[in-house]
Order: structure tokens, then C-alpha cells, then sequence
């Protein structure tokens, strides 16, 4: 049945069986040929008050570690493509994070946020609208960069979340258009089209603004 299903999910019945006969090691092999894109991930959506008590790398180690843990879970039942279930992985282990700081430790995180407001912004984003921003900017338009980014992220604000999420994967995490439909749970064609239609709503916010 797993070998089924993964099949079916575009998947060789040879990768699972790596995974079922090179354990841990084979794990790891395969967190390390995702690692980029899972960092990514880590880095766009980590909150940046907790950038001084959390790192990425700690939170892509514990994802690897739980991943370790339920492999068999998986091969057991792939209900989805592995590279989906290693991301599904580590955005639970990030929100767990979030959720740790931010309902034991509110307090400290809330003062840590006082002290850093009129500083310089995180290199992580709770909202990436402003690497969205910054990512959908040509070069041509550096000399008007910062009229136009900000008009960007008002016109970003203004689409919905699904939209914004569609860019985020996209332009942001840097996944394909199939790897966003396995993210959505969409098929190819309908990711290709809400991309399309994400970018032609953005241009519909700012228009003769966007090239």
C-alpha cells in the first residue's frame, strides 16, 4: 500500500526503499538534500523578536530529529510527497517555538520587542510582505526603491492570505510551481493559475508600478 501511494505521489518505490534500509543515515541524507529550502522556510516565517533566543539551525536540528523519529510513520502511509512532510515537520516545530516563547515567556519577548523597535528590523519576518517586497523589485528600480517598496507592501496587505501565501512560496521559499501545489494540496495546474492570479491582483493594487 506505502509503495502504492508514493508511486502515485510521483515518488520511486526505490526511495522508500533506501529509507526503510538505510535508517537514520538515510534520514539525514535526505533532510541535507532539502536543508536549503527548509532553511528558507525557518527563516522567512520565524518571529523576529525571538531572533536573539532562537537559531534556524536549532529548529531545522529538532525537525530532523522528530522526522527521524516517524519515519516509519511514513513509509508506513506516505499520504504525501516526502519533501511536504519534511516541511510539514519543521513549520510544527516553528510553531510549537512560537507558541512556547509567546505563552510562557510573553512577557520577556514583549519587552525584548520595546527595545528593538526603534532599531534596525529582523532579517526574519513574522509577515514577509517586506521581503516580498524587496524580492519583486528589479534592479531598474533602484532609484525610486523606496517610494516603491513601500507602496508594494501596502498593495501586498491588500490581498488575501492565500495570495500573498502563493507569492511568499514562490518568490520567497523558492519552491517550483509542482512543489507548491504538494504544499497546497492543489493539483499543478491550479497552483500555476493562483500564482498567475495573485501577480495579476498585485498589479491591480499598483498600477504602472510593477515591471
Amino acid at each position: 500500500m506505502g509503495i502504492e501511494l508514493a508511486v502515485g505521489l510521483g515518488q520511486s518505490s526505490d526511495l522508500l526503499d533506501e529509507l526503510r534500509d538505510g535508517g537514520e543515515e538515510a534520514v539525514a541524507e535526505l533532510f541535507a538534500q532539502h536543508r536549503d529550502k527548509l532553511l528558507r522556510t525557518v527563516a522567512l516565517r520565524l518571529d523576529a523578536r525571538l531572533l536573539s533566543k532562537v537559531d534556524c539551525e536549532d529548529i531545522l536540528q529538532e525537525a530532523y530529529v522528530t522526522a527521524a523519529r516517524r519515519i516509519g510513520d511514513y513509509l508506513a502511509q506516505p499520504s504525501v510527497p516526502i519533501f511536504v512532510w519534511l516541511r510539514q515537520i519543521t513549520v510544527q516545530v516553528l510553531i510549537d517555538t512560537h507558541r512556547r516563547y509567546f505563552h510562557t515567556q510573553m512577557r520577556d519577548v514583549r519587552q525584548e520587542a520595546t527595545r528593538r523597535r526603534s532599531g534596525q528590523p529582523g532579517t526574519s519576518s513574522v509577515c514577509p510582505v517586506g521581503h516580498l517586497a524587496d524580492s519583486l523589485t528589479s534592479p531598474s528600480q533602484c532609484a525610486v526603491r523606496k517610494e516603491l517598496l513601500g507602496v508594494m507592501r501596502a498593495a501586498l496587505e491588500q490581498l488575501s492570505e492565500m495570495d500573498r501565501e502563493v507569492l511568499v512560496l514562490r518568490h520567497l521559499e523558492e519552491l517550483t510551481n509542482n512543489e507548491v501545489a504538494e504544499v497546497l494540496g492543489i493539483d499543478k495546474y491550479a497552483a500555476s493559475k493562483r500564482y498567475l492570479r495573485a501577480l495579476a491582483r498585485l498589479r491591480t493594487a499598483m498600477p504602472d508600478r510593477l515591471s
